[in-house]
């Protein structure tokens, strides 16, 4: 079986969930994004790299989320997050299953020639969403119930890091 990894614009889903939020609040809200692909990656056993357009720093930086397989990069300099998108499809080997999250058209051709799945922001988001309201799984008339709480689907030590990793100060 193959690895997946999700390559996310950041800015797309925040705008797309988030549509009358101001600057402020959508800088705000990439922690709680990058948190949610977290564990949105976890329970897939998927990767991720979360990449939001920068403006400032001369190059574009990476980092790696602890724990957890996330990235999350800031484009800088010359490059734009729609740039380090296409590179990072361009980057993966063939037995990478990739996924690209984007609403920019160019970044979807991109995706669409180099043969990798592609998903909407808004799709993305609502998964997200509906993960954290804890919804996604039960919220159908006589559906069986369910585990839908990354909680429920991690064992207890994965689970023990990540708490650790959400409530250590910044």
């Amino acid at each position: 079986m193959s690895e997946t990894l999700y390559i996310v614009d950041g800015y797309n889903i925040l705008h797309a969930l988030f549509r009358d939020a101001g600057k402020e609040e959508i800088f705000a809200r990439r922690d709680w994004l990058a948190d949610r692909l977290a564990s949105f990656a976890a329970v897939r056993g998927a990767k991720a790299v979360l990449v939001f357009d920068g403006h400032g720093p001369q190059s574009s930086s990476c980092v790696p989320i602890p724990g957890v397989p996330v990235e999350v990069c800031f484009a800088g300099g010359r490059f734009t997050a729609d740039t380090l998108i296409a590179r990072r499809i361009a980057e993966q080997s063939a037995d990478i299953a990739v996924v690209v999250v984007s609403a920019d058209q160019e970044v979807q051709r991109t995706a669409a020639r180099a043969g990798v799945s592609r998903m909407t922001p808004r799709e993305l988001g609502e998964e997200l969403l509906d993960a954290d309201s804890g919804q996604a799984l039960d919220s159908a008339q006589d559906s069986t119930t369910m585990l839908s709480r990354l909680e429920d689907k991690v064992d207890p030590e994965t689970l023990r890091k990540l708490e650790e990793m959400r409530n250590k100060p910044k």
